[in-house]
């Protein structure tokens, strides 16, 4: 057999991992006791950091419907008879009373501004539904003004 077998290599192995400030004993009493700070004591290295630049201020827009400031833009829906940004929770609020839901429907976003009525045959278990009809919510072909302004500020591309 050679030396190298697989016996002596996790006993070498273990050795190696079982003192290892043995090898290279700590040059002074501040980094024995706390090696994280002589780390971090090291030179810079010469690399020049890109710092990234500040995100772009958003403007603060109010809901149609209720009249709030909207704190997430981003989750802002275009109103269908204004054009104007409106909460999402507001959305749905309002879908729960035009539509008629049945027992174990419920609304749910299926995303690009359309809303789908499912039917959940068990409420616990979201993982076997129907859609029983979608509700297209914001048009695919016009973008609002606003939504526009928002995009600008974050494009960078000419």
């Amino acid at each position: 057999m050679s030396d190298y077998n697989e016996g002596s290599r996790r006993r070498d192995r273990h050795r190696r991992h079982k003192n290892p400030g043995t090898k290279n004993p700590p040059t002074n009493q501040h980094e024995a006791q706390n090696p994280r700070e002589s780390r971090s004591e090291r030179p810079e290295r010469n690399e020049k950091r890109v710092e990234m630049p500040p995100l772009p201020k958003l403007p603060t827009l109010t809901c149609v419907k209720c009249g709030e400031p909207i704190q997430d833009s981003t989750s802002a829906l275009v109103d269908k008879g204004t054009g104007g940004p409106i909460h999402f929770d507001c959305v749905i609020t309002f879908l729960q009373g035009a539509e008629n839901l049945g027992l174990n429907e419920k609304i749910v976003y299926i995303g690009q501004g359309r809303f789908a009525v499912m039917f959940f045959e068990n409420p616990l278990d979201t993982k076997k539904f129907r859609i029983m009809r979608t509700i297209e919510w914001e048009g695919r072909e016009t973008k609002a003004e606003w939504r526009i302004d928002i995009s600008d500020r974050f494009s960078h591309s000419k």
